[in-house]
Formats: C-alpha cells, structure tokens, sequence
C-alpha cells in the first residue's frame, strides 16, 4: 500500500510540477496571438470613390482586393515570423527549466517519490519544447540541447546508481 502511495504521489507531483511550469511559462512570456499581428474583425466595405474614374467596376474591385490580400499576407508573414521566435523561445526556456528540475530531483533523491516526481517532470517538459518547436527550433540548437540534457541524465543516473550500490 505504502508504495502505490509513493507512485501516485510522484506522478501526481510530476504532473503538478509540469503545469506549473507551462502556466508560468505562458504567464510570463505568453504566445503570439494572430489577433495581434491581423484585424480580421469584419470591416466595412470600401466605397468605389477610392478607384480612379476610368476604372470599371470590375477594376476596381480587383484593386480592393488586391490591397486588403496584401494586408492579411503581410500580417500573416508578420505573425508567422513571430510565432517562430516564440517557439524557438520556448524550446530554450522549457529545456532549461526541464534541465533544472532533474537537477533538483538529484539532489532531493532522499524522498524517492518527489525526486521521481520531479526528474518526471523535467523530462516531460524536455520533450514537450521538442514536439512544440520541432519545427521552429535550429537542428543544431535541438541537437546541442539534446546532447547536454541526455549528458546530464546519464551523468546523474550513474550517481544515483553508485549511491544505491552502497
């Protein structure tokens, strides 16, 4: 009984811990919203004193398209070019705060199951950034990333496995 407690509780910790660190991701560097970057609320329809008078109707409908097209492009581009750096933002930030909590789940490995819940965390967080930015974020930047988390794991894994031999 004593050790279903134990899982329960870790899982419940790491996915506790988990939430907390995305609320407070978004919370102090919130997503791109397209609102932002595109008014797509519904706009009047232009009269057809802008058009030159040797337009046609036709014409200068195609115009008016041809201007609000361009709007909603070049807010689109805008918007997208924004979404990528906060994606890419995101891949750091969530890394380094997965990196944090395995490291902390280390040093608190004397309660098993909130050290398990928290290195769970991290770990899920660490894989979270890579399903969110996968193709936002450098290959270069996910590879280096992905090298010093998996350093790190294995470097304290083997620790952890050495003090439980003792």
């Amino acid at each position: 009984m004593a050790n279903v407690l134990k899982v329960v509780f870790g899982i419940g910790i790491a996915i506790s811990l988990l939430i907390l660190m995305l609320l407070g991701i978004q919370t102090f560097y919130p997503e791109p919203k397209y609102e932002n970057f595109c008014d797509y609320s519904i706009s009047p329809i232009k009269s057809f004193e802008s058009c030159q008078d040797n337009m046609t109707v036709g014409e200068c409908r195609t115009l008016m398209l041809n201007e609000s097209s361009n709007y909603y492009e070049t807010c689109s581009k805008n918007y997208d070019s924004a979404e990528k750096e906060y994606k890419k933002n995101f891949f750091i930030i969530a890394n380094i705060l997965g990196i944090l909590a395995i490291i902390i789940a280390y040093f608190i490995k004397e309660t098993i199951n909130i050290s398990a819940g928290v290195f769970m965390s991290g770990i899920i967080i660490i894989l979270w950034s890579l399903m969110k930015s996968w193709t936002s974020a450098n290959d270069k930047l996910k590879f280096v990333i992905a090298l010093i988390v998996t350093a790190i794991i294995i470097f304290l894994a083997m620790d952890v496995n050495k003090r439980l031999k003792k």
